[in-house]
């Protein structure tokens, strides 16, 4: 009897190695599902802040970059939105005696705008200062949540990024 014990203990044992039984992987799948329920709403909230705070990231990137170009080049650059409903932006270099586009059209993320009280262009001269003495320059962009991003540009070239409301 006790030899019939052993081997159907052992049997078991042989039976519960080879896999998960289906009722393990329900409890799992009810697990996961209920995770899942509990996050997907609070990721979709955080996603206009994610796209404000990039795009006010990209803006001043840019203006870094036109920055060192104009130090590089010696001459002036711009970045420059058409107008405050303009969702992209321009690259404009000045040549002889006017700016020219370089090409480059780059475009905000979704859901992002410019306020109507921003200023509409960034511009540096060839000592990488800003080309408005006399006052800083900004552009507040705002997302659909109605939260803003201020990138400024100080007089001195100096961009930073500051909180906004829209």
């Amino acid at each position: 009897m006790a030899r019939a014990k052993s081997w159907m203990l052992q049997s078991v044992l042989v039976m519960r190695r080879d896999g998960f039984t289906f009722t393990e992987i329900i409890v799992v799948l009810g697990i996961i599902s209920i995770l899942a329920g509990i996050a997907i709403p609070n990721w979709n909230t955080l996603l206009p802040n994610y796209a404000l705070k990039s795009a006010a990231r990209q803006v001043q990137s840019e203006v870094h970059r036109i920055k060192s170009r104009a130090v590089a080049e010696n001459t002036n650059f711009r970045l420059v939105f058409a107008d405050t409903t303009s969702t992209s932006y321009t690259i404009q270099r000045y040549s002889g005696s006017s700016y020219q586009a370089t090409g480059e059209n780059k475009p905000l993320p979704e859901g992002i705008s410019l306020a109507s009280t921003s200023d509409t262009i960034l511009g540096l001269n060839s000592r990488g200062m800003s080309l408005d003495s006399g006052s800083e320059k900004t552009v507040r962009l705002c997302n659909i949540k109605k939260s803003g991003k201020n990138v400024v540009l100080s007089e001195l070239g100096r961009i930073r990024i500051d909180d906004a409301s829209c």
